[in-house]
């Protein structure tokens, strides 16, 4: 196996969601370019300049669709909902023959990936909807072994983890878990509410809108190519980030990843 450079690394990326991309569009599913990945089409036309992953979300409806259906002879689906070791509920489509090794800790995790969220509607009373949901992930996150990594100090991770076992029992598994978690936010069809998002993301009530902003989609442009987007990124994008279109200070110009790629020739 020989280790994968950063060009590669979105090289291979991109060939992932040109498949995802073929697929989508002869089986009539809708997608979008969302999170970082949206960001950066709209306001650098393709990756943003210190980003190295891509992330997309379907309405659940098209979600579930994709997962059952989805084939291909390169790429495969890693559905993290039946995923013990990590903390994470949604669904990647990865590369064959590559791996991701967590520098952290040092464990194989799953291949060059891109990462694919759910949108759900939600109810009328957000916030008591959220915050169930947020209760349920908490407890996830203190069950999953490996939530939070500890450097390559792996006794004092397990001293950690086993610690917070016993503060916070629980008997239930991590893949029951996060199925529970992943029911829970798919229990509101998405065109039956008045709001919808991908409830299990990263920037809370932030990604919670009208459910109109998920309705329509168009084509956008990223890395060249041709990609899907809702037509209404602009609330989309200005809810998470506010003024989406200003730089961040140049030490937040950082990868939030951290991991090794290799692949086998």
């Amino acid at each position: 196996m020989r280790v994968v450079d950063l060009k590669e690394l979105r090289q291979i990326q991109l060939e992932i969601l040109d498949d995802i991309h073929r697929f989508c569009v002869s089986e009539s599913i809708k997608y979008s370019l969302c999170f970082g990945t949206l960001l950066g089409a709209i306001r650098h036309k393709g990756y943003i300049p210190w980003d190295d992953d891509i992330d997309i979300m379907m309405p659940r409806e098209d979600y579930e669709k994709f997962v059952s259906s989805y084939k291909s002879n390169k790429n495969e689906i890693c559905d993290l909902r039946k995923h013990s070791p990590s903390v994470e509920i949604g669904v990647k489509v990865c590369r064959k023959n590559t791996i991701m090794t967590d520098l952290a800790l040092g464990r194989s995790m799953w291949g060059i990936n891109i990462d694919i969220f759910a949108i759900d509607g939600v109810p009328s009373d957000i916030k008591e909807h959220y915050n169930n949901i947020l209760r349920m992930r908490k407890t996830l996150s203190r069950i999953c072994p490996f939530y939070r990594v500890v450097g390559k100090n792996r006794f004092l991770w397990f001293v950690k983890y086993l610690t917070k076992r016993l503060i916070y029992p629980y008997f239930g598994t991590v893949p029951t878990l996060k199925q529970a978690i992943d029911s829970k936010s798919a229990s509101f069809p998405l065109h039956n509410s008045a709001y919808g998002g991908v409830i299990i993301g990263g920037y809370g009530l932030r990604e919670i809108l009208p459910v109109t902003v998920f309705e329509t989609y168009c084509d956008i442009l990223f890395e060249g190519r041709i990609y899907m987007s809702i037509a209404d990124y602009d609330t989309y994008l200005s809810a998470i980030y506010g003024n989406y279109m200003q730089l961040p200070p140049e030490e937040k110009r950082v990868t939030h990843h951290l991991y090794d790629v290799f692949i086998e020739d």
